[in-house]
């Protein structure tokens, strides 16, 4: 789908410049999460954002929800498997529990 290849496009793009610690973007929209320094870990809040247990890329919890909420297949290593199961960072296991997914 165009929100797979925009959310590769941008893990790659991080990959290849080095991407500093201190980026703040959600991997998934690209909003600078640094703007709502008091949402982070707050899922409740709509501007709640943290980072995945698998990869510590950044996300919103509204992002990472819908993505793992798509009905969509993605390639892995293990072959097609549903994208509702993959981080969109590096395409570990992700819980689809808010409390789990990010720290």
């Amino acid at each position: 789908s165009e929100m797979e290849v925009e959310v590769e496009a941008a893990a790659a793009a991080r990959v290849a410049t080095g991407a500093a610690a201190e980026d703040t973007e959600c991997v998934i929209c690209l909003d600078d999460l640094s703007a709502h320094p008091e949402a982070r870990l707050q899922p409740r809040d709509p501007n709640g954002w943290g980072a995945t247990r698998c990869c510590k890329n950044l996300f919103h919890y509204r992002c990472l929800h819908a993505w793992l909420n798509n009905d969509s297949e993605v390639e892995t290593s293990r072959g097609m498997e549903p994208i509702n199961t993959a981080c969109p960072g590096c395409r570990g296991f992700v819980s689809k529990s808010a409390s789990r997914m990010l720290q």
